[in-house]
């Protein structure tokens, strides 16, 4: 079924989680900038999957890119993350220093995690939102560790500043409840068999 799925974003993992579950994604990134657009700490559930369709109809309302890039396009997917901490919303950090910041609030801290995310139909231009969340803690992060992770870049793009698969291999003291995927970006353990039945597809692992 390749090409029947295109994925609203220009993110890398994302497109990688998918290929690990079995589905080979188009990307095409929405031209919105969503920095600027508010998550309410008390309403991140709506706010995250209400900016996941906003991505997405982005995408399905730009008919000559979508029939450019993705012809055979079936299912348009988006999403969007957020990380809450101790009552405040952590997007994506501006620069370096305020990844730093955001790093340090959350030294010896638990934050929720949540990612909303759209699923359109294109033909039948139909419509189905879907969240999850997960707890992280973060233990006592080293200067030495935030230094080599803000030096390096790992911040950039990143919810919260962090990506969680990043920090585990960089032996990070972060442990978490709930679906590892949700934190990185796609909840995949909800996503996979709604995809596969939407796409009328087998995939790896079924």
């Amino acid at each position: 079924m390749s090409g029947s799925l295109v994925l609203a974003s220009s993110s890398a993992r994302r497109r990688a989680m998918l290929a690990e579950a079995g589905f080979d994604a188009v990307s095409i990134a929405p031209l919105v900038d969503d920095g600027g657009l508010i998550v309410r700490a008390d309403h991140t559930t709506e706010d995250c999957c209400a900016l996941a369709w906003f991505k997405g109809a982005q995408i399905m309302n730009d008919l000559a890119r979508l029939k450019l890039q993705a012809p055979d396009a079936r299912i348009i997917l988006s999403a969007d993350t957020v990380c809450v901490l101790n009552g405040n919303v952590m997007g994506k950090p501006r620069d370096a220093s305020h990844a730093r910041r955001m790093l340090e609030a959350a030294r010896n801290q638990s934050q929720k995690v949540v990612t909303g995310v759209c699923i359109i139909g294109i033909a039948e231009k139909s419509r189905a939102m879907l969240a999850d969340s997960a707890e992280v803690r973060f233990g006592a992060i080293s200067d030495r560790q935030m230094n080599a992770h803000l030096e390096c870049g790992g911040w950039s793009g990143r919810a919260g500043g962090y990506n969680i698969e990043e920090l585990v291999a960089a032996g990070w003291p972060v442990e978490w409840s709930g679906d590892q995927s949700t934190v990185t970006g796609l909840p995949m353990k909800m996503l996979k068999p709604i995809l596969t039945r939407m796409l009328g597809c087998t995939v790896v692992g079924s």
